[in-house]
């Protein structure tokens, strides 16, 4: 690939990101989770789940035997960290930002296989798992 070619692949990359940093939903997903992550309350309870889930998986990968206590222990933080709208509203805005990821690697990816821009029928009928899965 020539310098020319590798410039102005780089130039319309630079292009797609201005787009996409511009785009309002971007700015309010990203704006959710800098909410979420400058609350001391809700990071610390999204951690503490994280944090309880896998050392339970761990536990029962090592086949040691939870308490209903344990369970219900998590069950209860699960349910208080679903409810709490930070963290809603970060989960939220990861949703957008990934179907985002996912949308431009899915086009990319598809324009590689191609060797050329793909069709708004070949993009819809496409698998959202990647290749080699056998579901597209």
């Amino acid at each position: 690939m020539t310098a020319t070619a590798i410039s102005t692949i780089e130039e319309h990359l630079q292009n797609l990101c201005e787009a996409i940093a511009n785009d309002e939903d971007v700015k309010a997903a990203r704006a959710n989770a800098e909410t979420f992550l400058s609350d001391e309350e809700a990071v610390n309870l999204y951690r503490e789940v994280a944090t309880t889930s896998h050392d339970l998986e761990r536990r029962h990968r090592a086949g040691e035997i939870i308490s209903d206590e344990e369970v219900g222990a998590y069950e209860n933080l699960q349910e208080k960290a679903d409810s709490h709208p930070g963290i809603q509203s970060f989960q939220e805005a990861q949703q957008v930002l990934q179907r985002i990821a996912n949308m431009v690697n899915k086009h990319v990816t598809k324009t590689l296989e191609k060797g050329r821009v793909p069709t708004s029928e070949e993009m819809a009928s496409s698998g959202g798992c990647g290749s080699g899965c056998g579901c597209h």
